[in-house]
């Protein structure tokens, strides 16, 4: 077994322990808190379509408990989480006669939905949600009168559209487009896939095969699983509003390794490496090899970060901490290091390579800094209710035309000019051991 294999194997088993319960819109637990108000979940209702059913159970010595229902403006749901505001100035924010407190109580059933029975009361009821727009749904339990706490137990089902609407019905507002998107990648990906293996096969024939093609092959095998992972997730929560998260996390790893082995090839090459040189001297692949560490840990920290610390209370994606922007300072750093080195690699004569390098140049600046400019877009001017959709499908555009650029760049024709692999795998005595 190889030392990337078991890299891979040791990565994909740390995202196991670490992954959590996913956001399902089957939301099913149980509240015991200290204190007078609670978050407990959120939702991207669709404007007209949005519907939300609930279960809520409790001891009446815990009555009356209300449930909350605020939305995304700055007046209401920013307004309340995590400040210092009292219970009753929590509640006092939402708008009057709109129906976004529900009283818990079985002497309002019409509108609660409860009933009491053997001191315990059951609340079973549904809301559908209408606004101007797509919103974000914040739910909140609150007491304000209490002395015990909150306590209760809850089943939430959120849903948007008919049932029969297979692309909708079970995803939030911000996730629509999601499904046919991965659905769309994953089937370009496999026509590439295709290419780039029967141009491997051509490329063997003719002992042109180098570590860093072979790199790339591996990139866009890891991408293509990646994708359809994640849209086998996403196709199974399209059913039953659970999905499989794990798969999902798994998924967007295999996503992640294969950026991180596109990174590795493109900072090779950069440095010459299979195309004017057959070795790195020590100090490059030292640094390269710290880079490249430090990279991956990044990764491995942002899955981390969002697994264990991320914040359902607020409305953030993956990026929108520390680590991402880390992650972001890093990509930056590994295209200046890449754009000098493919300087100094042309410097040092890289003869019938020049025409090569000069497009090379282009894709590697291109790629490397949009990764950046899209954290930043999305942070400051994507509105939040689309913004998981907008990431998910301008982040497998850039992989897309990376890998299809570097494919069309060094596809083994008489006719590209840009071919930059002429010495044979066979003459390159240093090439299995770097």
């Amino acid at each position: 077994m190889s030392v990337v294999t078991k890299q891979v194997i040791a990565a994909i088993t740390l995202i196991v322990l670490m992954s959590r319960i996913g956001q399902t819109k089957y939301i099913e637990g149980e509240l015991n808190s200290l204190e007078d108000w609670a978050f407990i979940a959120r939702f991207c209702f669709l404007s007209e379509e949005g519907r939300f059913q609930y279960t809520i159970t409790y001891d009446r010595l815990f009555a009356v408990q209300n449930l909350l229902l605020y939305y995304d403006t700055d007046t209401q749901w920013p307004a309340v989480y995590k400040t210092n505001k009292t219970c009753r100035e929590k509640e006092a924010v939402m708008a009057a006669g709109q129906n976004q407190v529900i009283s818990l109580s079985a002497k309002t059933p019409f509108l609660s939905g409860c009933s009491e029975e053997d001191d315990v009361i059951t609340c079973v009821n549904d809301r559908r949600f209408r606004s101007a727009r797509e919103r974000w749904w914040f739910l909140a339990i609150s007491n304000c009168n209490t002395t015990k706490g909150l306590n209760l137990q809850y089943k939430f089902h959120m849903t948007n559209g008919p049932p029969e609407d297979y692309w909708r019905h079970h995803f939030s507002a911000d996730e629509f487009y999601i499904l046919p998107l991965l659905i769309t990648f994953l089937f370009i990906y496999v026509v590439l896939l295709f290419a780039v293996l029967i141009f491997a096969v051509e490329l063997r024939s003719r002992q042109l095969l180098h570590t860093t093609y072979r790199q790339f092959i591996v990139s866009v095998m890891l991408q293509t699983l990646g994708i359809g992972t994640q849209g086998f997730s996403y196709a199974r929560y399209a059913g039953d509003g659970i999905g499989s998260p794990l798969l999902k996390d798994i998924g967007r790893f295999l996503e992640a390794a294969s950026e991180n082995i596109f990174l590795l090839m493109l900072m090779l090459l950069a440095q010459g490496y299979t195309v004017t040189k057959g070795r790195l001297k020590l100090s490059a692949a030292v640094r390269l090899t710290i880079f490249m560490c430090l990279y991956s840990a990044g990764q491995i920290a942002l899955f981390a970060w969002e697994n264990q610390l991320f914040d359902p209370g607020e409305v953030l994606y993956l990026y929108e901490s520390p680590v991402g922007h880390g992650l972001a300072s890093l990509r930056i750093i590994a295209w200046a290091r890449a754009l000098l080195s493919t300087a100094q690699t042309l410097a040092k004569g890289a003869g019938s390579k020049v025409r090569f390098y000069k497009r090379f140049a282009t894709l590697a600046a291109l790629w490397f800094i949009s990764g950046p400019i899209l954290v930043l877009v999305s942070s400051l001017w994507v509105d939040k209710w689309v913004r998981e959709t907008v990431w998910c499908g301008a982040s497998h555009t850039i992989a897309l035309a990376g890998h299809i650029a570097f494919c069309v760049l060094t596809r083994p024709s008489r006719a590209n000019a840009n071919f930059p692999y002429h010495v044979r795998t066979s003459q390159v005595s240093s090439d299995s051991s770097i």
